[in-house]
């Protein structure tokens, strides 16, 4: 029988070899990533639990005992690490192998027009050096670039998460019709609630353009214009014998180029009061919200105020990411 100090011992001494195993890894990332920029700058982003990547600060977010992908049964749904090389258009990515022990090039989605992971890192010369460190401090702000959709330099008030990929998306934590940064933990919302105290953008214009050409749920009961809108009024049988009353508004035009805008509402109710779903297009982006139907008349107004934020957010190459 092995005695408790003897046990303890053990216990000790296999932590101290992970640890080292992992020590062990992150300084063979941290080695392969400079071989393989050779001169160029470089940067580092690693597996987010939230998110698709975070930028690497610490020597830990290299360790093989933190740096793993996201997994949904056996499929990997992202890289551990990614390699971010050169600048601009000359940007050249490579995903970390722990099978290869090295980075690799052909990134998840890496080929596919304008749908490259999204970089939360900005390369600089002697990554390594300059930037990995013990103990990371934390920061005001979240970096993220969509390939060729644009930079965003975010406060982490609006508890930004984004994808990036096939699908890319960002969802900022606020709620109409003020669109102020949530004063509470968006996770710690009800389920119900998540839908109501968003905005969530999509690259996919062509989703909403879809929408629009179907017709509405329901039967269209009067048409008219209301608040600069094509106003449809449905009416809907419902299995539960009742009837409901729906509203649609469409606009095919506006100015800042916004092409499209779609409003459904539905009929509040206590548990439900933000029942309209509001959609519109801006530059190939895809917004989506809810707000209550008496909101409808500032419709233009609400649409104004998230592009004035997404506009206050944007950056460009070269910027720093952390203001």
């Amino acid at each position: 029988m092995v005695s408790p100090r003897k046990f303890i011992g053990l216990i000790l001494a296999g932590a101290a070899l992970v640890i080292a195993a992992g020590s062990a890894t992150s300084r063979l990332v941290a080695f392969n990533a400079e071989e393989t920029a050779q001169s160029q700058p470089y940067c580092i982003q690693v597996a987010d639990r939230t998110s698709d990547y975070r930028p690497a600060r610490s020597w830990l977010d290299l360790s093989a005992l933190t740096m793993w992908a996201r997994r949904e049964g056996p499929l990997y749904m992202q890289h551990h690490a990614i390699l971010v090389v050169g600048e601009g258009e000359n940007r050249r990515l490579y995903y970390w192998s722990y099978r290869q022990r090295s980075f690799e090039p052909e990134v998840l989605n890496g080929q596919i027009m304008d749908r490259g992971p999204a970089v939360t890192c900005l390369p600089v010369h002697d990554f390594v050096s300059k930037q990995l460190v013990l103990f990371p401090k934390s920061f005001d702000t979240v970096y993220v670039k969509f390939s060729a959709q644009g930079a965003y330099r975010i406060p982490n008030a609006w508890q930004v998460k984004w994808s990036g990929g096939a699908n890319p998306t960002l969802r900022l934590a606020t709620t109409a019709p003020d669109f102020q940064p949530l004063n509470q933990r968006w996770r710690d919302l009800a389920r119900e609630e998540h839908d109501s105290n968003w905005v969530f953008i999509a690259w996919d214009p062509e989703w909403v353009l879809s929408l629009m050409k179907a017709e509405p749920s329901g039967n269209i009961v009067e048409q008219s214009t209301e608040f600069g809108l094509a106003k449809s009024k449905t009416l809907t049988h419902g299995k539960d014998g009742k009837e409901y009353i729906g509203y649609r508004y469409l606009v095919y035009a506006d100015d800042r180029d916004i092409n499209t805008t779609v409003i459904d509402c539905a009929t509040p109710s206590e548990a439900f009061p933000k029942s309209c779903q509001h959609r519109f297009i801006n530059r190939g982006r895809h917004f989506y919200f809810r707000h209550r139907p008496e909101d409808v008349a500032n419709w233009r107004g609400m649409q104004a105020r998230i592009l004035e934020l997404m506009d206050s957010f944007e950056v460009h190459d070269g910027a720093s990411p952390h203001g």
